[in-house]
């Protein structure tokens, strides 16, 4: 007799082009055209949250998981689309806010709170139909389907942090509203069962829920495709993001390098990453005032992840000092790639050097301390070398995408059996705050 499948539904948000040629997408005339008339920046259809899209493939492989996956998608022609691909059932909907009217309102700021009725409609018909044996939802912060959690009563919910909003570290950043972090902290509440990998995040959400259950998890990271070696240098350090933002350290990297440029007059940046116009021009700005016009050199988002990391292959080192995440992929990818590593001390980045050196660390904020660590490495090439090395090892062994994707599956499994008959946890799953201490 058969075993029957664990029935799972994943609630989030991503993009791939396989997905995308099974999609009937917009070409968005209109919205370009007003876009063009405005000279803003035409919208295109980009892959995103490169996690998830790793987590699938690893589900692929697994033939006692029966997943499915709710999500929005921008650009659909129509409200449903539901289809199955390598064993893998999809459900995407097209979300409340975008539409032109939808946009536009929000952009004006005439609501402040949506409550995006649609959307968690659509959700919770999608749920219902399914019938799952839980529910994995994958990024809290993304309020426009995150919110849907607080409809779902009746199944076991699991929620993987991604990021936490109402961390004070990112309110002074400018990140997310307190729209975003009052839904978060609601959910927060309601729900019991959550997946971390940092210290500072498992604090913040159990000091809103102290009857919360943690787990030990890391998303599956991004492994950059096979590329050519010989890639010639050009740029002593890059720093890169798909949104070049202020949270994902910009500002402190240029006012870091203005620093470096004392003792190296010829130093070069590489920045890589879709800029918002308003913003690219306030950095155009700051990079003229700091004197570097002639050591940073801009390029845009890469449709394709494999032409961004030969860019990224262009430079020495990477200088990627994000706040947002625990361990952010930017951190991750350039120590596959062979680059040392420059960044913050996050809740997540000491994690790294646990066992060994592999990342240089400065505080957040310490514009000195970022400068110093560039330095470290443009003076000292076996240092460089040594970091690389300790940091492959390191990544390759702890940072393992099935190892990850199989132990979220016993997580589930673990949830289940807790959820409806009481079952304790099995203490390896659970997060061990001695693994984790407070940096």
């Amino acid at each position: 007799m058969q075993k029957e499948k664990m029935k799972v539904a994943w609630i989030c948000h991503f993009s791939n082009q396989e997905v995308r040629n099974k999609l009937s997408l917009s070409n968005r005339e209109i919205i370009n055209f007003i876009r063009t008339f405005l000279r803003k920046q035409r919208i295109t259809y980009n892959d995103f949250a490169p996690w998830v899209n790793n987590l699938i493939s690893e589900f692929e492989k697994f033939e006692d998981v029966e997943l499915h996956i709710i999500a929005p998608h921008a650009g659909l022609k129509r409200k449903r689309f539901d289809f199955e691909m390598n064993g893998i059932h999809y459900h995407f909907f097209k979300s409340e806010d975008d539409l032109i009217f939808s946009r536009t309102i929000n952009k004006l700021g005439f609501i402040k709170s949506p409550k995006y009725l649609k959307n968690r409609l659509q959700i919770k018909r999608t749920i219902d139909q399914i019938q799952p044996d839980i529910i994995n939802l994958i990024g809290l912060e993304n309020t426009y389907y995150s919110i849907a959690a607080l409809d779902i009563n009746n199944y076991p919910v699991y929620v993987s942090i991604q990021t936490v909003l109402n961390n004070p570290n990112l309110s002074k950043y400018g990140v997310g509203n307190s729209y975003a972090r009052e839904i978060e902290m609601k959910i927060f509440q309601k729900e019991k069962y959550f997946g971390c990998s940092g210290r500072l995040y498992h604090d913040l959400i159990q000091q809103a829920n102290d009857q919360a259950i943690f787990f030990k998890m890391f998303f599956p990271i991004q492994h950059p495709p096979k590329i050519e070696k010989n890639i010639r240098k050009e740029f002593d350090f890059v720093f890169y993001a798909a949104r070049v933002v202020k949270n994902k350290g910009i500002e402190d990297t240029l006012d870091a390098l203005a620093l470096v440029k004392k003792e190296k007059p010829s130093v070069k940046l590489n920045v890589i990453g879709y800029c918002p116009k308003k913003y690219k021009q306030f950095l155009l700005k700051r990079i003229e005032a700091l004197d570097l016009k002639d050591n940073v050199v801009c390029h845009d988002y890469f449709p394709l992840h494999e032409d961004m990391f030969r860019q990224v292959l262009k430079s020495k080192f990477a200088v990627v000092p994000g706040i947002t995440a625990i361990i952010n992929g930017t951190v991750i990818e350039p120590i596959l790639l062979g680059l040392p590593v420059v960044t913050y001390k996050t809740s997540g980045t000491p994690y790294l050097n646990r066992e060994k050196e592999c990342v240089l660390l400065a505080e957040i904020g310490d514009i000195e301390g970022l400068a110093n660590n560039m330095l470290k490495l443009m003076n000292d090439e076996n240092y460089a070398q040594m970091l690389v090395s300790n940091a492959k090892e390191f990544v390759t062994r702890i940072f393992n995408n099935t190892t990850s994707a199989k132990r979220l599956v016993e997580d589930y499994k673990a949830v289940i059996a807790h959820y409806h008959d009481g079952t304790p946890i099995p203490k390896e799953l659970l997060f061990d705050l001695n693994e984790f201490p407070i940096y």
